[in-house]
Formats: C-alpha cells, structure tokens, sequence
C-alpha cells in the first residue's frame, strides 16, 4: 500500500505546485519546466506501476491500464471542452455509481485505491491539459496581437499601408474576374503642417486620431481607409461608379470640414483635399494610385478643401 502512494506522490505535489504557482506567480518560463516534469513524471508513474505489477503479476494491472487510458481521455476531454464540462462528464457518472452502491448495500472494496487511482488520474489529466490549453490560448493571442500591429497603424488603429495593399491587391483580383470597377481616394490633411508648427506635434497626432475616427464613420460598408503614410490616407471604394466615388469623397470632405476638431489645445478647423480615380480594365494598381494621386495635387493646386476626379474620367470636379 505504501509503495503505490509512493509511486503517486510526485506526480500528485508536482500537480498541486503547478496550480498554486499558476494562481500567485507571474507567468514565466518555469512554467514550461514545470509542466515537463509533470509530464514526465505521469509516465513514468504508470511505466513504473505497469513494470512493477507485471513482473509480480500483481492483479492491479487492469486498474493501472483503465488508468491510464482514462488519464489520456481526461486530457483530450478537458483540452476541447474544459475542466468545468470535464467534471460533468465523469463526475457525474461515478457520483451515481457510488450512490447506487451506498443505496444497494453493496460493500467497497477492501483497497480504497482502487476507487480513487481513476479519478486521479483524471484529474492530473486535467491539470495537464488545462495548463496546455491556457499556455497555447496565450501563444495565439500572442500571435494575433503580433498580426494586428503588422497591420495596424498604432496611432489612428486603422489598417496601415501594408494591410491596404494587401487589401488592394484583393479588390484588383475580383474587378478583373467579375469585371467590376473600384475607386481609390487619396486624402490629405490641408496645411497640417502648420497645425505641427503652431500647436505640436502631440495636437498634430490628435487631429490625425479624429480624422480616422470621422473616416471610419462616414464610409460605406464595405470601404476600406487606411493611413498611407503620414498625414495621407487612401480609401478604397468597393462596386464603384463615377457617381459613386465622388458622392463618397464629397461626403468624406464635408465630414471633415463639418464640425471642428476639439482638440486640447482648443477647436480647430481642418480641411481635407481627395484624388479620385477609378480603376480602368488592364490598370495595375500602382497605376490607379498614380492617377489618384496627381488629381490629389490638382486638388491643393485649386484651392484645397476639395475632391478632384481623375483626368480622363467622365464626370464633373467637385468642389469644396
């Protein structure tokens, strides 16, 4: 009897060190080891016992592997569902086999180990997949966060110009399947220069982070905006026409223009000039860009507050 708690012991304190480590202990790498040597240790457990009762041809050596077998189900089943579901699906279970034994009479068996090495098997497979689950929730979530900032100007938290190209590339692949039309808006602040000189670079960084929140609001669904690289940002307008595009970039300006921008060193009007371009057949992306972008210094050449359709589109300029 002493020698099989003996043989349960390690891994049954390596199992209580790990969950009050992981309840009062910052996480870090001992984490990792910890979590090893639990491992190790309930293989060796169970290679030990299953040597030991095969060469005294001990009788508890379908215990050990129901145990075993268990340990493994317990670890898959609290890995997918989680302990709380674990607990109802085996604890419920042996809490009717125990009732319906103390109702019927029925005596227990002269070893109580044999009712209890089960159950802890399973829940040291429960520690041990709990402990994986979480540690593998954390690697994602990592990840994700890693993915996001790639993709994310961390200023405005809109997607930056790798997230847009990428986007780009996407739209430009269904026009030309489905031949469809697309627009590409290039927009910027209007003396934004100034705002820095005069004010620092600190309001500078506010305007910027209201401009994207009045983007994202006025936008269809649908569109994309992104920071294209300091204060120039392009838009992105799916299933476009040449009505559409530029009813978007008018309504664009205007939310711009209309209200000021409270900022903390007070309200200040800021403007915003657009390029509109709508992509032609057998136009590269960095083509539409371009013409988006030349009507763009067209746009600050006429007098800034203002969207200006690309060259060569049919259409009427609209103005500011």
């Amino acid at each position: 009897m002493c020698k099989h708690i003996l043989l349960r012991l390690p891994t049954v304190i390596l199992a209580i060190i790990f969950l009050v480590l992981h309840h009062y202990k910052t996480q870090g790498y001992w984490a990792y080891l910890l979590l090893m040597a639990l491992n190790l240790s309930l293989v060796g457990m169970m290679a030990t016992m299953f040597a030991l009762h095969y060469s005294e041809q001990g009788v508890h050596l379908i215990y050990i592997s129901q145990g075993l077998t268990m340990g493994i189900i317990a670890v898959a089943t609290a890995t997918v569902f989680g302990t709380r579901d674990l607990a109802i699906i085996y604890g419920l279970p042996l809490l009717a086999v125990v009732i319906f034994l103390a109702f019927t009479g029925s005596t227990f068996p002269d070893n109580p180990i044999h009712l209890i090495f089960i159950p802890t098997a399973m829940g040291i497979g429960a520690v041990i997949a709990t402990m994986l689950h979480q540690e593998q929730l954390r690697t994602f979530m990592a990840s994700q966060q890693l993915e996001h900032n790639a993709l994310t100007d961390a200023l405005t938290d809109l997607p930056n110009r790798r997230s847009m190209q990428t986007q780009l590339q996407a739209e430009w692949s269904r026009a030309k399947r489905d031949k469809r039309c697309f627009a590409v808006l290039m927009a910027d602040l209007d003396h934004f220069k100034a705002v820095n000189d005069q004010y620092g670079h600190e309001i500078g960084d506010e305007v910027l982070t209201i401009l994207a929140s009045r983007f994202t609001a006025t936008l269809r669904g649908g569109d994309w905006v992104a920071r294209w690289g300091g204060e120039e940002f392009l838009l992105l307008v799916s299933d476009a026409t040449t009505t559409s595009a530029l009813a978007v970039a008018e309504k664009v300006r205007r939310s711009v223009a209309e209200p000021v921008f409270a900022t903390s060193a007070g309200n200040l009007a800021i403007t915003v000039s657009l390029g509109v371009a709508l992509h032609r057949q057998n136009e590269s992306i960095d083509e539409v860009i371009s013409r988006a972008d030349k009507a763009l210094y067209r746009a600050k050449q006429e007098g800034r507050n203002r969207a200006v359709l690309a060259e060569g589109h049919k259409g009427a300029d609209i103005l500011g």
